[in-house]
């Protein structure tokens, strides 16, 4: 553990030291506020820093969960923001009257903890269930097919102790089946919902993930020719718009592994029989790229 006036010049290093990437301003923004709020509820108890240091710390915390420097991360995991303590619950439902729409929200709980981050990830959940309901309704309200319906669900990935991935399904079933996945993964030892961008320290891991993408689709379809992803003549022909692999969007989640999982849409890349297809990133790979590179290994 170091001492108050170690934890300063680290940060205080690692700051001098990372040069801001592109689009990290509204990251800053949020875990600044996220870390006041913390670190003024924790120096209540323990009254240890004052005025100019106390806004230096959390400016400086803000930074680290972004640029996660060795020594950087090693001060901030000694203050976890969320903890190991926090469970996923059922906190709406929202069915029509026929029962052939029915979504079911999560939301995350923390005992009497009130994180931010937390709060909007919850607030995020109900507002978008809300328009896939709505959504719903206005497209297949009228609709009488026994076999039509709208279905909305969530998971839990994984949740160890260091993190927490949600799942979030949408399936619409009518003359086929279509499910929409989404995932939201949160650090909770440094109290953050991870993003590529947070994970990698420049922009070399678009094109190095990419790679290992490509790779793996043409080894697929090798191994198994029932496998079939969309090609540059389907885009020549114009009727399949060509996707960008990897983008600091691109929907992911670590599997029990610890492993970075990149996820598609259905007909995104491939025809929809393919479903939302993922592809397991090895370490290997992304090891070199991340900000620490063991930052995986906790």
């Amino acid at each position: 553990m170091y001492s108050s006036k170690e934890n300063l010049k680290i940060l205080k290093q690692a700051y001098k030291q990372q040069e801001l990437p592109k689009g990290a301003r509204e990251e800053i923004l949020q875990r600044y506020s996220i870390e006041e709020q913390s670190l003024k509820r924790a120096l209540r108890k323990k009254k240890q820093l004052h005025g100019v240091v106390l806004s230096f710390v959390i400016a400086m915390m803000a930074l680290s969960s972004i640029f996660f420097s060795d020594q950087a991360r090693s001060f901030a995991e000694d203050l976890p923001l969320i903890g190991s303590v926090i469970e996923l619950v059922l906190g709406r439902q929202f069915t029509d009257k026929n029962q052939k729409i029915d979504i079911r929200v999560p939301a995350i709980t923390q005992g009497s903890k009130e994180d931010p981050m937390i709060s909007g990830l919850n607030q995020k959940y109900f507002q978008e269930a809300k328009a896939d309901y709505e959504q719903a309704k206005k497209e297949y309200g009228d609709v009488q097919a026994e076999h039509f319906q709208v279905k909305g669900d969530y998971q839990k990935v994984l949740d160890d102790e260091r993190f927490l991935v949600i799942e979030r399904d949408l399936t619409q079933t009518a003359a086929d089946s279509h499910t929409e996945k989404k995932y939201d993964t949160i650090d909770k030892k440094n109290g953050v919902q991870l993003s590529l961008p947070l994970l990698f320290k420049d922009d070399t891991y678009i094109s190095a993930l990419t790679k290992e993408v490509e790779k793996q689709m043409a080894e697929q379809v090798r191994q198994d020719p029932s496998k079939y992803y969309w090609t540059q003549q389907d885009f020549d022909e114009g009727t399949i718009e060509k996707p960008a692999l990897v983008t600091p969007k691109r929907d992911f989640y670590l599997n029990k592994e610890h492993q970075l999982v990149l996820v598609f849409s259905p007909y995104e890349i491939a025809p929809g029989y393919m479903g939302n297809p993922e592809f397991v990133i090895p370490k290997s790979v992304t090891r070199p790229l991340l900000v620490s590179p063991d930052y995986l290994d906790h």
